[in-house]
């Protein structure tokens, strides 16, 4: 069996962070190395942890998703980046991309979009490990 995808979460809601935290560590070929409640907190741990991917809500105090999504990026590019977010607009969803976000799920969808979403940016992001190499 291949290494489980390492996902850190990044919520300013616990209750939140503890329903995606149980969601993940039911399936099989994730593992939730991390759950904390501020874009300040994940960047101090991400080079710690190394997950493959950062789940981010964009509506957070302080350091918001966008400001820890371009720090993220600048930091670590090859990270797989998730925005995760109730604002689902057009505009948070376009902004989101720009700073570099992989992919954007509404948490709405979460129980429908968040798994193929979170496997469907690793096999991009294999991809392109594998396209550098050559």
């Amino acid at each position: 069996m291949s290494k489980p995808i390492s996902v850190l979460l990044i919520d300013d809601n616990p209750t939140f962070l503890g329903i995606v935290q149980r969601f993940l560590q039911s399936e099989e070929g994730i593992k939730v190395v991390g759950a904390v409640e501020s874009g300040e907190e994940a960047i101090g741990l991400v080079h710690q942890l190394k997950p493959d991917i950062v789940l981010t809500d964009l509506a957070m105090p302080k350091v918001s998703g966008m400001e820890t999504i371009l720090r993220l990026r600048a930091a670590w590019p090859k990270i797989g980046v998730i925005a995760l977010t109730l604002l689902d607009t057009a505009a948070y969803r376009q902004a989101a991309l720009t700073a570099g976000a992989d992919a954007f799920v509404p948490k709405d969808n979460l129980n429908t979009e968040l798994l193929p979403t979170i496997r469907q940016v690793m096999a991009q992001k294999a991809a392109a490990r594998g396209a550098s190499r050559r």
